[in-house]
Order: structure tokens, then sequence, then C-alpha cells
């Protein structure tokens, strides 16, 4: 029976022609809109090292073996329909990264490497403090691939057998009827750190009533909420383990064109991979929840295959490093249609670290809104190149008026790093906390000006 054709509109809103802008009031944000999909009831997650030509082996996670009913295993890589539906398409936001519905995704948050003044797990023996004072244990990470070993091999099946254990199934508990606890959805995680840290998606967790990370050996544990980042779309999790297997970091932005996996359990299909490229990065994707809209900046591109069951999972490069955390696709269809977006690594690594030590994320906010610097712009204002983030108007009290910045003016630096585009201006405000003092250089009459300005807490962000 056809649709009817509001009703289609409404579930698959349609993508915006490319001179179609958001603004956002955070810092002054603007970018090509997209009619996206998030992925909750099944996330993504990186795959492990079982064996196979990679430089450096990592344990065999123990009791795990291919008879075990463990994600990745003959037996336990495909679940019954009725222990993990999958929710059909429609106007609500289905639960794990990725779902097939239509979400707006927001412009990247890697404009560049960000040098953001943060901890990042430790390698080998070192010990990470916990924050109840309790002893974590050595802090363990999953090997990374030696591309010198795999010249005119497939490296792809090297990253998944070195990143398979650090990713894991997050089991969505919902309280049922007679206080029978059902399971509503799945999703995917990411090991952050040894002593049970797990990142995933704040869309997978939002309204679970309990949760269950499963892990490549097939050991099950009740998982807390240590705390979430809705503006992120980033939460992490706690299970009572260590000696866990945290994935390896990737420090330096990405490249367009080199290779991206995606591991996560698509479907219900545990410690599935998929391979491609990083499509693009810098986008920003704008996500309708209920009434309101949320923007994820700067994220990053891939048209490795992605689906519902893969949010919260890894997108790694072929050492098998993180990049991001897979959390939205673009689909008319509710399937992949190989533009899937991940939230940088850098920005996870952000969050996770203040949900860890304090509970909350912070945000700090500059106080304007405004527009990408066009060619019309650029010749309207005299500039030689169409680069900086164009001004529209200053949010009074906010560390931005306080500074004496006008509509119109025209930022091009952040202390001393290039603004180009509003994404830019995102990104690098994200870097800082509220309360920093930072240099900011903008153009205003053809002038080039410096002023200081103190940022403020985004409203709602604690």
């Amino acid at each position: 029976m056809a649709r009817d054709r509001d009703e289609w509109l409404r579930r698959w809103p349609a993508s915006p022609r490319p001179d179609d802008v958001f603004a956002s009031d955070e810092v002054g944000v603007a970018g090509v809109m997209a009619s996206v999909t998030d992925t909750s009831p099944h996330a993504a997650a990186p795959v492990g090292d079982r064996g196979g030509a990679v430089a450096t082996q990592a344990p065999v996670l123990p009791g795990w073996s291919v008879d075990d009913d463990a994600p990745g295993s003959p037996a336990g890589s495909i679940r019954p329909p009725d222990a993990a539906p999958v929710e059909p398409a429609g106007p609500e936001r289905p639960r794990g990264p990725l779902s097939l519905i239509a979400v707006a995704l927001i412009a990247s948050l890697f404009g560049g490497a960000i040098g953001t003044a943060v901890t990042l797990a430790a390698t080998g023996d070192d010990a990470v403090a916990t924050v109840d004072g309790t002893d974590p244990g050595p802090q363990v990470n999953a090997p990374t691939v030696d591309l010198g070993d795999f010249e005119g091999t497939n490296v792809v099946s090297a990253v998944a057998a070195a990143v398979t254990p650090s990713v894991v199934r997050i089991d969505i508990l919902a309280d049922g009827a007679n206080g029978v606890a059902q399971e509503v959805g799945l999703g995917s995680g990411v090991i952050y750190r040894s002593d049970g840290y797990v990142i995933t998606n704040n869309h997978v967790v939002e309204s679970a009533d309990n949760l269950v990370v499963k892990l490549a050996d097939g050991q099950e544990f009740d998982a807390e909420i240590v705390g979430t980042d809705p503006l992120n779309d980033l939460a992490v999790l706690r299970i009572q383990a260590t000696g866990l297997p945290a994935v390896n970091i990737r420090e330096d932005a990405p490249i367009v064109g080199e290779t991206a996996i995606a591991i996560g359990s698509p479907f219900g299909l545990d410690a599935s991979v998929t391979a491609g490229v990083i499509s693009a990065v810098g986008r920003d994707i704008q996500v309708p929840d209920g009434a309101t809209v949320s923007v994820i900046s700067a994220v990053i591109q891939t048209d490795a295959a992605i689906n519902p069951g893969n949010s919260g999972g890894a997108l790694v490069d072929a050492q098998g490093r993180l990049l991001g955390v897979n959390s939205a696709i673009l689909t008319t269809t509710g399937g992949s249609q190989g533009v899937g977006f991940a939230i940088p690594v850098a920005q996870a690594v952000i969050s996770a670290e203040q949900l860890i030590e304090t509970g909350v994320v912070r945000h700090a906010f500059l106080g304007v809104s405004g527009d990408d610097v066009t060619r019309e712009v650029a010749d309207r204002f005299g500039l030689d190149e169409p680069k900086g983030a164009l001004l529209g108007s200053i949010e009074p009290g906010t560390g931005a008026a306080e500074a004496g910045l006008q509509a119109d003016d025209i930022i091009v630096e952040v202390e001393g790093d290039a603004i180009d585009s509003m994404t830019d201006l995102v990104v690098a405000v994200r870097q800082f906390q509220p309360g920093d003092t930072v240099e900011v250089v903008y153009l205003r009459d053809g002038q080039r000006r410096t002023t200081s300005v103190t940022l403020g807490e985004r409203p709602g962000s604690s």
C-alpha cells in the first residue's frame, strides 16, 4: 500500500540543498544539514586479537574459543530475533548508534589536529588512578598493527583480530511486567580503560532501566552509567572488571581517503567488521530528538557500512587505533547507504575524561552565532579568500559581548589556530573549559584586531 507522502516526509526528511545551513547559538556554527539516522538497537564496536599476523599478539581472553556462545563465535554471532528486536523505522528515535531514523547531523569536530590538553589512557604497565581510590590494576591496551608486515595483504583481518577484544555489546533492558526485565535493544561500546570504563553513545543508554555489557569472551556484567554528554552523543559506563584490553587512541587527525574499519553488532550480529575509507571530516549534523534538535559538531564521515546496532562501536584505522565512535547514518531506506558518521576520538577522550573525573561534561561557551565566510561574503568584505567565521549575533552578557565582538566581525584565529569556518570555531572553543581566557583574532572594517575572551559555560551543560 502506498505511503501517505506527509507520513513519509515525517519519517525521512529530505536532505537540504548544499546552500541550506543551520545556525547554532552554542558558539556560532553553520553547517550543511543532512537527513540522517541514528542507530540504536545495536552499535558498532572494534574487534580484537585472536591470533594472526600482527606484530604483537594480545593474550586470548580467558575462556574464549570459537565454540563459545560469545560475540564473534559461530554460536554467538546470530542472535534470535526475539532477543534483540530491531525497531522499525518511524517517528521515534531508535535505540543504538545509527538506528534507521531520520536525524540531522552537524559539521566536524576535527578541523585539524586538536591539541587538547587531556590525559589519554596509559599504555603498558602504567596504572591509572581512580576517583574512588580503588586499585585499577595495570592498564592493558590492545595491540596495534605494524603495516610493514602486510605488504600486498589484507590488513583488515589483522585489525579485526587486534581490536575485537576491545569492543563490547551493550544489552538495553527495560522493566517489564511482573518485574521481569526485557531486552528492548542493543548497542556497542569500546573499552576505554582496563579497569572497566566503556565509551558508548548517549542515545544507546539514555532510556535504559538496566544495562548489561557482554565482553568478546562471553562474560557478562551489569553496567552503571558514570555520566553522559548528550551534546556530543557520548556516555561512559563502568563494569566491575580489571585487566581489560583498552582500545588504542589515534592522536592525530584522520585523513580523507585513509582506511576506516567499523566493528560492532549490526542487527545483533556481534563482532561484525566492515571496511571502507574516511569520506570526509568536519561534518556538522543535526539530530532531531523529539521537539528539539541536537547538534553534533565535526563528525567523521565514512563509507564503511554502519547499521542499527553499530551505535557506540568503534571506527578504527589501519593500525587498529580508535578514530571515532559510530553514531549515525544518512539513509532513505533505514539501511546503510555508505554515508555513516562517527564522533571523533578527540571529543570522545575529552568527554570521557571529564565524565570519569566528575560525572559531567562542562562545555565552554563563546556566545555568538553566525555562518561560514562564503565567496560572496569574502567579496563583500574585500577578503582575498573565503575563510573565517562571520558573526551574525552576539548574546548579551557572554564573554564575546564583554570582549567587544560585534555582528559582521569575522573571526580568523583562536589561540593561534586558524579559523576557516564556523565549524572550526566550534572545534576551537570546545578545546577549552569554562573560565578559560583565549586570544581571538578577528577582522572588522578590513582591519585585523585582537581581543581576549573569557569563555562562559554553555547553559545546561553541567
